[in-house]
């Protein structure tokens, strides 16, 4: 009922502002012929008004127009449809650009897989939408990352790391630039998604944003690594024998480390790893 009262008014104000334009094209031409006066006073009264009426309505679109954009960012917003791997429709009719990552386009290999992948994980779901430094592309949709409303997964992340996409280069949004990057060499790491099935896949990746480092220890008697999450956990040690060691990179330029011994990790203040992540 509100959308019909909505839409009827917006056809109302497209009427008085035609009826305004046909008013003011007779004053002009009786203004030139210098004649009518008192007609010249009706019509240009009848002009103020129609403008008024026609004015005051679009100014109420308008207005309901920007709430709705703000609500986007204060509601949980329900996914309607999923177009690809990183764009999706929310409520009301919404395109979202997912920020940061770049799933592979139609016609490209993989691509199906990324769609249904993203479709079975938020169609018709409530999520939450986040918004870095840019608003909107240059198509007009909204650059968000986005979060399932009921378990916080972070989606962005999540597809990077089933392998449905690559992170976006030379990206100016950074909120999460780490972690998307992490998620992304996962994948290629263990094989995943388009970075299995895509032949020469991993191979373009590597031009377009490299792998991050993985440095190798120093010593051979020296092989626990000291790892500085980027998922909150801190500075944790991991030992050979823990399941997940070989998937934890080493990068001196971010100051980690190997150690020889567990005291020598804890005394430089890391803990020993109890959970993989």
């Amino acid at each position: 009922m509100e959308e019909k009262i909505k839409n009827d008014l917006k056809r109302f104000s497209q009427v008085f502002f035609k009826i305004a334009i046909v008013f003011g094209a007779i004053i002009s031409v009786l203004t030139l012929a210098d004649s009518n006066g008192t007609i010249r006073k009706y019509l240009a009264g009848f002009f103020i008004v129609a403008m008024s009426l026609s004015g005051a309505m679009n100014v109420g679109d308008v207005g309901s127009n920007q709430e709705t954009v703000l609500n986007l960012e204060e509601d949980l917003i329900k996914v309607v449809r999923v177009i690809d791997g990183d764009t999706i429709v929310v409520e009301p009719d919404v395109h979202v650009r997912l920020l940061g990552i770049d799933a592979p386009e139609i016609g490209e290999c993989f691509y199906q897989e990324s769609r249904e992948i993203l479709t079975e994980l938020i169609q018709d779901k409530e999520v939450i939408l986040e918004k870095d430094i840019s608003d909107k592309d240059i198509f007009g949709r909204l650059l968000r990352y986005i979060f399932l409303s009921d378990n916080k997964l972070f989606v962005n992340e999540y597809l990077l790391k089933e392998g449905c996409a690559d992170v976006l280069p030379l990206d100016r949004n950074r909120i999460y630039r780490r972690l998307l990057t992490s998620g992304r060499n996962q994948a290629i790491t263990e094989r995943k998604g388009m970075w299995d099935a895509c032949e020469g896949k991993e191979k373009e990746a590597e031009t377009i944003f490299p792998l991050e480092t993985n440095d190798a220890p120093i010593s051979s008697e020296c092989l626990i690594k000291g790892n500085i999450s980027e998922h909150g956990y801190g500075r944790t040690y991991f030992l050979p024998d823990d399941p997940t060691y070989k998937k934890v990179k080493i990068s001196f330029n971010k100051g980690e480390q190997f150690f020889c011994t567990e005291e020598e990790a804890e005394e430089a203040g890391y803990r020993k790893a109890t959970t993989s992540y």
